[in-house]
């Protein structure tokens, strides 16, 4: 599989508002040249005491510059960003290229926070794009518009169609995509509706079971491991992963959630306060592990009761971190049936004049 070069990222302005992509080069600031020289920075497995997490002084030059946006979308090639406003119009920008193309606009307004899910993996050549929304569901396809009516060769457009409208109407606590792309998971909190599953051939939602995918957010498959990764649905988030995920026919009959295996993963401080994570996909099982945090000064435990005291919460900052999944050694004591995970470098990045608002 092909490996992505950039991590996009898209900061803020506190001041003006305007929004910036940046493109992080993870050879460079995520990744060692070699799994082995990774290990070596860890020491060997023998657990060392973990070094400072550098601190990068200034994102990398804009590529481009513009109004925060209602949402974003991502395709998984890497270089390709679809920019939503709030009144449906679309832009994709290819960074690559540097490039920006006009987009149709969406059916209609997709709320603050619509769930965005892409089917394809790092390197694909196509992919359509859905958008789970309070007022219904559709998907971004390239294509023609009607799938049964044959189109001469060339006749084939970016455009949306709208889909059958989920059978729950609950908050989706975590996703994923199965089965090479054919079906979408949903899970709800774990008091709501449990899990359904959407077929993107049949067009047909069907529970799952009322068990929850054990992850919070969406989970990443690596097809050279057969594995999904994400984190934990609580505090402190580590990063999991899990096996039992590989076709509609295991969905169909799992009765109990699939089992959750739990990874190492960035050892932070206890006074930093988590606030959101994302698992950016990489290809051919690299990872960045992107956490943006509050630090608490003053920080104390108080034994007696089990409560923590604060004086004060400094400003926000965010942590990327590279992560391998490799074949299993005799280094580290993260395991999964023959598989561990590998931690890289680690970056850090203020958030004085700008925040990240997303990471792509």
């Amino acid at each position: 599989m092909i490996r992505r070069r950039f991590v996009n990222i898209v900061a803020e302005n506190y001041k003006s508002g305007m929004c910036s992509l940046h493109r992080l080069d993870v050879s460079k600031h995520l990744f060692y040249p070699s799994t082995a020289e990774a290990a070596a920075a860890a020491g060997g497995g023998k657990a060392p005491q973990a070094p400072p997490i550098p601190t990068l002084q200034r994102l990398p030059p804009p590529c481009m510059s513009f109004p925060r946006p209602h949402t974003m979308g991502f395709f998984a090639s890497e270089g390709r960003i679809l920019r939503c406003s709030l009144a449906g119009h679309s832009l994709l920008y290819d960074a690559d290229s540097d490039s920006i193309g006009t987009m149709p606009s969406s059916q209609g307004f997709t709320g603050i926070t619509p769930k965005i899910i892409s089917t394809g993996q790092p390197g694909a050549l196509e992919e359509d794009l859905y958008v789970l929304h309070d007022d219904g569901f559709d998907v971004l396809r390239f294509g023609p518009e009607d799938r049964l009516v044959y189109r001469p060769m060339g006749r084939k457009a970016w455009h949306w169609e709208s889909l059958q409208r989920p059978p729950f109407d609950n908050i989706i606590g975590s996703h994923s995509v199965v089965d090479g792309g054919r079906t979408i998971c949903v899970s709800s909190s774990p008091d709501g509706f449990g899990t359904y599953c959407f077929h993107t051939v049949e067009r047909e939602w069907w529970q799952g079971g009322c068990w929850v995918l054990p992850f919070v957010g969406g989970a990443e498959y690596v097809p050279e491991f057969k594995l999904w990764l994400g984190f934990f649905p609580t505090n402190p988030y580590h990063l999991c992963a899990t096996r039992n995920l590989s076709v509609m026919e295991d969905l169909i009959a799992m009765e109990k959630p699939p089992t959750l295996h739990t990874l190492s993963d960035l050892d932070t401080p206890k006074n930093w306060s988590a606030l959101r994570f994302k698992l950016l996909n990489l290809g051919g099982g690299r990872f960045c592990v992107a956490g943006v945090f509050e630090e608490i000064v003053g920080y104390t435990e108080d034994e007696s009761d089990g409560f923590s005291e604060l004086e004060a919460v400094r400003p926000e900052f965010a942590v990327l971190t590279g992560v391998e999944l490799v074949t299993d050694s005799s280094s580290g004591d993260a395991k999964l049936e023959g598989f561990q995970i590998v931690s890289h470098k680690s970056v850090r990045y203020m958030f004085m004049e700008d925040r990240f608002k997303w990471e792509l």
